[in-house]
């Protein structure tokens, strides 16, 4: 099976926007209509999309709801949401707008047991996201500190009943200087559950670097928008 390329769109008042590092002051805005950048997505092959609503992660509830039904409206691509989702109730509102995987972040450090029910309910539809700042464990849209080890947490989420995790090093979030590889492949190897690598990704050299390390997956945010990688390029690069 080759390895998957997920572009991403992350919200912020219905419009495509990134941050640097996770950092809310450094927001900019690349397209005013998601969907469209999810059709173009489409187009040049991808059949993943990995959307975060910023604002929901914020608050603690989903918030960019329909900029979500929107691109999840785009035929051809399946959509993952991550982003406040802390209840059972937010999980089934946006499963109810067409999203395929839902993923949790916050509640998968503070709430286990909201984990386990959602694997239960929504089984095979429910993945977790572990943002770690110098191997800390970071949530509530990266703004508190958990005193927690990534691959602990991967262990206890595996536990759960989740199946595939997307581990994201904050500190190189939109900042181009290359995606952390080998730390997703250590945490695939010792927590037993399959990891898609996010932050950092800088040009076809971290998708070759991610394809070597074995795991399951990249996410490209900023390097699509700059214009540094072709998404195209990308998913070919994957498959070679």
């Amino acid at each position: 099976m080759s390895m998957l390329v997920i572009p991403a769109i992350d919200l912020i008042g219905g419009e495509v926007v990134r941050l640097e590092k996770g950092d809310y002051a450094t927001k900019k805005v690349y397209a005013s209509r998601p969907a469209h950048k999810a059709e173009e997505f489409a187009r040049a092959g991808a059949t993943l999309l990995h959307v975060v609503d910023l604002e929901g992660a914020k608050a603690g509830w989903p918030v960019n709801l329909d900029a979500v039904r929107a691109i999840c409206e785009v035929p051809g691509i399946e959509v993952e949401l991550g982003g406040g989702l802390r209840s059972i109730g937010d999980l089934e509102k946006v499963l109810a707008l067409g999203v395929k995987y839902v993923v949790l972040g916050t509640a998968a450090v503070e709430r286990l047991g909201l984990v386990e029910e959602a694997c239960r309910r929504f089984p095979g539809r429910v993945r977790c996201g572990i943002d770690a700042r110098n191997g800390e464990v970071k949530i509530a849209g990266w703004l508190e500190g958990t005193g927690l080890a990534a691959v602990e947490v991967a262990r206890r989420v595996k536990a759960a009943g989740v199946s595939l995790v997307e581990y994201t090093d904050v500190g190189r979030d939109g900042m181009f200087s290359g995606v952390d590889a080998a730390g997703a492949a250590r945490i695939q190897a010792e927590a037993g559950v399959e990891v898609v690598a996010s932050g950092g990704v800088a040009s076809l050299a971290d998708v070759e670097a991610c394809k070597v390390a074995g795991v399951a997956g990249v996410i490209v945010g900023k390097a699509l928008y700059e214009g540094r990688i072709s998404l195209r390029d990308a998913i070919a690069a994957a498959k070679a």
